[in-house]
């Protein structure tokens, strides 16, 4: 009876976290003030896996709709932490191992062959951004293409392949030796993890981690016209045409984010990996110890699909697709986990509004 006292006693004992729904609609309101958004939400989990949510403004500026916490939005490249998660339970099953050398899988293959640092680059540096592979989005190939296939196709949309192909041949430093990021490496990783398991991504992300979590409001990026999502803007302008296709085709970017999702289901997943309830405690710690350290930024670095702050404090993501942007941060000292999301893209501070918000809980 006394342990059970004193067990009582140390829970009254713990400081009190805690925002209402008012409370955090109040800050959101705030924020999306501020930032000029359409529209904003955001959600928190506490350690006790409570969840508050809340969305102010606007889902559809021309035709007049609040935005609510359940409607679907890309979610950008906090879809590669789900990547990183389910490349580490394939490793923990025996059909991946972090050293493996991706041409173990991809090797022989054209595409892959031409890359740089094909011989050399190993899983583990797929996952953290180190395999000295350039990115698309920056290269002439990629400009030049995607002007004229908006004119003459009236829409952007590429393969897999033709993504990692338009990567510059020449490697931007030895595999492990930097970092970069690259959207490109996740969709190699993506084909590695397809070559192995002999499964297709999106159907094993949804048996391994999506189901098996209740995380029913996520669904893949799989289609050229997305049903029940927000339309986004981009410099102002809606990216959604009358027929709900978007001028840049979402089913491109797959590995490389590739979610519909909301503040609710990434505060579920990123808690519940924090807590061990994705992959176990020992492939969390792997996630974010490992990646390559810039002596020049000594306060973050890149783990397997995680930023990760060097003090522990906390790790999380964003997520950019054109009209859109996503921030989810788990906090180690608080036990919160804190996403917010937005229908605008540009330069927006929503790692700072996480901030915040876990400062005033």
């Amino acid at each position: 009876m006394k342990k059970w006292i004193l067990v009582a006693l140390l829970i009254c004992w713990q400081p009190a976290l805690g925002m209402d729904q008012a409370e955090l609609s109040a800050l959101l309101e705030e924020a999306r003030a501020e930032m000029d958004l359409p529209g904003l939400r955001g959600a928190v989990r506490f350690m006790d896996g409570s969840i508050v949510s809340a969305s102010v403004g606007l889902a559809d500026v021309e035709n007049p709709m609040a935005l609510d916490d359940s409607v679907g939005m890309p979610g950008g490249s906090t879809g590669k932490t789900f990547v990183a998660a389910l490349t580490m339970l394939l490793v923990e099953d025996g059909v991946l191992a972090l050293e493996d050398p991706a041409s173990k899988w991809l090797g022989g293959v054209a595409w892959f062959d031409e890359l740089p640092n094909a011989e050399t680059m190993r899983i583990r540096h797929l996952l953290s951004h180190s395999s000295g592979m350039g990115d698309y989005p920056a290269t002439m190939r990629y400009g030049m293409l995607s002007i004229w296939r908006a004119i003459s196709r009236g829409g952007i949309r590429f393969e897999v392949e033709e993504l990692i192909g338009m990567v510059d041949r020449e490697p931007l430093f030895p595999a492990g030796d930097g970092y970069a990021y690259t959207d490109a490496g996740y969709l190699v990783l993506g084909r590695v993890i397809e070559a192995a398991s002999g499964r297709e991504y999106f159907d094993l992300l949804d048996e391994r981690i999506l189901t098996p979590l209740g995380l029913d409001e996520i669904r893949p990026q799989d289609r050229s016209i997305l049903p029940d999502i927000a339309p986004g803007y981009m410099a102002g302008a809606r990216n959604l045409r009358d027929d709900g296709s978007m001028k840049i085709d979402p089913s491109s970017e797959w590995t490389g984010g590739g979610l519909i999702t909301n503040p609710v289901m990434l505060v579920r997943f990123y808690g519940a990996l924090a807590e061990g309830h994705v992959v176990p405690a020992e492939s969390l710690a792997l996630m974010l110890a490992s990646g390559w350290r810039d002596p020049s930024a000594p306060g973050w670095h890149y783990g397997f699909g995680l930023f990760v702050d060097e003090d522990g404090d906390s790790f999380g993501h964003g997520g950019l697709w054109p009209g859109y942007r996503t921030q989810v941060t788990h906090y180690n000292g608080s036990g919160a986990t804190i996403a917010v999301q937005t229908n605008r893209d540009g330069r927006l501070d929503l790692e700072g509004l996480v901030a915040r918000i876990e400062s005033r809980l």
